[in-house]
């Protein structure tokens, strides 16, 4: 900042310069709780950013209201959430929106200076948020930044220009910034900032300590005796000591020392009460400080270099303290985490006796009945606040009756495959990952491996069955060589070749940990508006041959393997949707990527592309579950129907019928009944997926499309391995689960709580939400969209099973061929055990999640004293948490779209009479 450097040059003896140290986590009600109360953030704290409410804790603004002093506030609107009705005159602008990069600037601009000269107040606040959120957007690199931090130049400029001799200037930043415009972590570009302290009077600091560094806590109690107020109760920060006091009639070093005694009591007494109340402060360290304590008798008599020894031991008191503070703060309830871990852990074992088979089926309400005990006796138990050992006893003896009840009724344990114990095992292996911070730092090269093992079981499982099928039981080289070449032009090896380069290719936009040390933030994440300069040119490239090509291809292919399959005749609503909702769509979203990089354009402008997008999917959506048929019916006078599943046969009938000029009575023919289900979550999953890649922005656009891929490709493994054997929904759902798991990091995630993009909250709006509803649904959207888009096509698990055409092979047109078989009717006419196939696929994959959150649950239990916790252990627990969460209520939508299609086809077939013919 060229004007700090010339102020500082220029007034030597006014202004002092230190950095400013932050205690981590550091986000932005945290911090301002740490500048006003001086009392340590913690990371629970971080939950207050989305609602942040009234700071009840002393405060140095309380202090002066309690002195009859007056406090003035403009800028960020946190202020007035954290101290309503405290201020004389409050000016508060809205300050989540990390697009606006004016609004809360121009605001305070407007009031400061009048302000300033006014003289009925004693603090004035004011608090800027241009350069944090042009960091967020831009990064700190970005031409912008520079015009920002300009734009502050000339802010202090004027201030300096209207102070007066009895006013104090304090600049200060609550936190830094890392390369990527981020702040959250406690890497030192995060909690390191700049304080600037600037005064008109020629003398106002002590010339015989210069200070390199002060930690954020210490600004209060300097604040507080500038000011005239106590320091706040809670405080463990320590006065900034080449702060200099004057008084007529006593020496200023005596008034410092006076000021570090009220501030060394203040700690101590809060210190000794804390203790009464918790008994946590250990009893050694206490008797340390009581004998330091007793040593430190304040004198007027005492020389110089014996104030100096004194104020030493004061801030020597101080910051062993803050320290042993620093170390014991977090407190943990041993109980409660008992009841929660027994509580996760009994849930899984149910619902993999169900799984199992166990219980009499997987429709069966003892499940469910057992688990609502299970979870009401929890609540009682925390309720009652029992010791931890008799609470295990309690949930234990709880669970075993349940076992008991399960087994009463039970039929034959279904045996697990070879397949399915492999595949437990790669799970086991990446819920083990969790126990260690090494393994979860880099647990996205882990999901990786893991990930690639399962799809090569998947078709391994398809090879043995080939071998066994083909291969004679002598022993013939011939034979065997010739299985072998089978086996190399099978299509489930292409397939195997394929997802292998696309879970590949998705590693590239994998997001860096702090950890992860030698990993470089890659291009994908700069969003096209911060490319400039000689970035140009791949700006250009990436936009055009990656970008767009990532959102126009899936589309024409989704509507190509519409248009074979017969989908695209007719005009259903679903049919007229999937026709031009989804090419529209999907230049919609090009348009918004291009009106985002035009700086020109109004704001209303750039939002607009945005929202006919989010318009036109929820009207998709509300098609999709209200006409779930995208079929074509030629006539409705016969109630018979002749039909083979063929589409090319379909087509040719319906051609003869219409050039024969058919009879009252001539057979209805439909179009597209066969695979009615696939083709409904098809659409759904395209909508989704085009909606979901314009909130990740052009950057990440090809790591979704990879996504959406491999999910295509893996459902058409699937089939060829599904026709050579028996159910296999545990394998199937375990590498469904994996591939979530993986894309999740592949599309930019990382589970620390820096990686999150505020940004997503606020596509598509100009201005902050009026609730957090829906920046709240676009945030999670944006975070969790690999999970989403699993748990909406998991069905296709099971779907593809009765599908007489596998997708890939849709994209060609196929020659005319005879499918035995109804197709996906068959669905239909087998709904019990339908219905019992799909609650089993859902069993099984919502249980690798549950058993990814058990494990991270466990691990931050095990390890609450770990020096990692709350950087590693507990973001980790809190991400899977929040990601069972959200696969939950996508698993209950897509299963309710799987019963509305099932209930509207019963409908829609009951006036007819399937007549199949081959």
């Amino acid at each position: 900042m060229p004007f700090v450097q010339s102020l500082i040059n220029d007034y030597r003896h006014q202004t002092r310069l230190y950095k400013f140290i932050a205690d981590p986590p550091t986000t932005t009600m945290q911090r301002l709780k740490g500048l006003t109360t001086g009392s340590l953030p913690t990371f629970v704290d971080a939950g207050s950013n989305f609602a942040s409410s009234e700071i009840n804790e002393d405060n140095i603004i309380q202090q002066l209201i309690n002195n009859n002093k007056s406090v003035v506030f403009m800028g960020d609107d946190t202020w007035e959430s954290l101290y309503p009705g405290r201020f004389l005159r409050s000016y508060p602008f809205p300050s989540f929106n990390v697009f606006d990069l004016h609004t809360v600037d121009r605001g305070v601009k407007k009031h400061l200076l009048p302000e300033i000269n006014a003289e009925d107040y004693s603090l004035l606040i004011g608090h800027f948020l241009g350069v944090d959120h042009c960091g967020h957007r831009y990064s700190p690199d970005h031409p912008a930044m520079a015009n920002k931090l300009t734009e502050m130049d000339d802010v202090i400029r004027s201030v300096v220009e209207n102070l007066d001799n009895d006013t104090i200037l304090i600049v200060l930043g609550d936190h830094g910034m890392t390369k990527t415009g981020d702040h959250g972590g406690d890497s030192q570009s995060e909690v390191n900032s700049a304080l600037l302290l600037h005064s008109m009077r020629p003398k106002v600091w002590s010339e015989d300590q210069v200070l390199k560094q002060v930690s954020q806590i210490d600004l209060v109690p300097t604040l507080a005796p500038l000011l005239g107020v106590p320091v706040p109760y809670s405080n463990l920060g320590a006065l900034i000591t080449v702060v200099a006091f004057e008084h007529k009639a006593v020496d200023a070093d005596m008034l410092l020392l006076k000021a570090l005694a009220a501030n060394q009591h203040q700690i101590s007494n809060y210190l000794l009460h804390y203790n009464q109340i918790s008994n946590d402060l250990p009893g050694p360290e206490m008797a340390v400080f009581n004998e330091m304590e007793s040593s430190m008798q304040p004198s007027s008599s005492v020389s110089k270099p014996a104030r100096l020894k004194q104020a030493d031991r004061y801030l020597r008191y101080m910051k062993k303290a803050k320290e042993m503070c620093q170390r014991i703060w977090a407190k943990f309830d041993i109980n409660l985490m008992l009841i929660g871990c027994l509580q996760v852990l009994y849930t899984i074992l149910l619902h993999a006796m169900s799984l199992w088979g166990v219980t009499q089926s997987s429709t069966s309400y003892e499940v469910c009945l057992c688990q609502l005990a299970l979870t009401f006796t929890s609540l009682v138990v925390s309720y009652l606040a029992t010791p931890a050992l008799y609470s295990a006893i309690i949930q234990s003896f709880l669970f075993t009756l349940c076992i008991v009840i399960c087994l009463s009724s039970r039929q034959k344990v279904q045996g697990a495959s070879l397949a399915d114990l492999l595949s437990l095992a790669c799970l086991a292996g990446l819920c083990l990952c969790s126990l260690s911070n090494s393994l979860l730092v880099y647990e996205d090269k882990c999901s990786h491996y893991l990930t690639q093992s399962v799809l090569l079981l998947t078709w391994l499982t398809h090879v043995l069955t080939i071998i066994k099928r083909d291969l004679p039981k002598g022993k013939d080289r011939n034979k065997l060589s010739t299985c072998l070449v089978k086996v190399g032009k099978s299509n489930s090896t292409y397939l195997l070749f394929s997802l292998s380069i696309l879970v590949r290719l998705g590693h590239v936009f994998g997001a860096c940990r702090k950890e992860q040390e030698g990993c470089e933030v890659s291009l994908f994440f700069t969003p096209l508006s911060s490319l400039h300069g000689e970035l140009g040119t791949y700006k250009s490239i990436r936009f055009w041959l990656m970008s767009v090509p990532a959102v126009v291809l899936p589309v024409a292919a989704v509507r190509r393997v519409l248009t074979v399959r017969g989908h695209l005749n007719g005009r259903s609503p679903l049919t007229l949707a999937a026709t031009y909702a989804l090419p529209i769509i999907s230049f919609l979203v090009i348009f918004d990527w291009a009106a985002g990089n035009a700086i020109a354009l109004q704001v209303w402008q750039r939002t607009l592309f945005a929202r006919a997008v989010y318009f036109i999917a929820i009207g998709t959506v509300i098609l999709a579950f209200s006409w779930p048929k995208a079929i074509y019916s030629l006539s409705n006078s016969s109630r018979t129907i002749e039909y083979d599943g063929s589409v090319s046969s379909l087509y040719n009938y319906l051609k003869r019928s219409l050039e024969s000029k058919a009879s009252e009575n001539s057979h209805p023919l439909v179009y597209g009944l066969g695979i009615i289900y696939s083709a409904v979550y098809i659409i759904m999953a395209t909508t989704l997926a085009l909606v979901l890649l314009m909130i990740a922005g052009d950057g990440m656009a090809c790591s979704l499309t990879f996504l959406f891929c491999t999910l295509l490709l893996y459902l058409d493994l699937h089939q060829f391995v599904i026709k050579q054997q028996t159910d296999s929904s545990i394998t199937s759902a375990l590498c469904w689960y994996l591939i979530a798991k993986y894309f999740f990091y592949a599309t930019g995630q990382q589970q620390t709580i820096t990686s999150i993009r505020w940004d997503a909250a606020f596509h598509g709006f100009a201005q902050d939400h009026s609730s957090h509803i829906v920046p709240a649904i676009l945030l999670f959207a944006s975070t969790f969209s690999s999970q989403i888009l699993c748990s909406l096509l998991l069905p296709m698990l099971l779907i593809v099973t009765e599908s007489p055409q596998s997708i890939v092979r849709s994209l060609q047109v196929c020659p005319p061929r005879s499918i035995s078989g109804l197709g996906e009717i068959t669905l239909v006419e087998q709904e019990p055990e339908t219905r019992q196939r799909l609650l089993r696929l859902f069993i099984a994959y919502l249980l690798s999640h549950l058993c990814k959150s058990f494990a991270s649950l466990g691990a931050a239990v095990l390890l609450r004293r770990h020096l990692m916790v709350w950087k590693i252990f507990a973001p980790a627990f809190i991400y899977e948490g929040a990601s069972f969460i959200v696969t939950s209520l996508a698993c209950i939508l897509s299963y309710m779209l799987f019963m509305r299609i099932t209930r509207s086809l019963q409908t829609y077939l009951s006036k007819f009479s399937l007549v199949h013919s081959d």
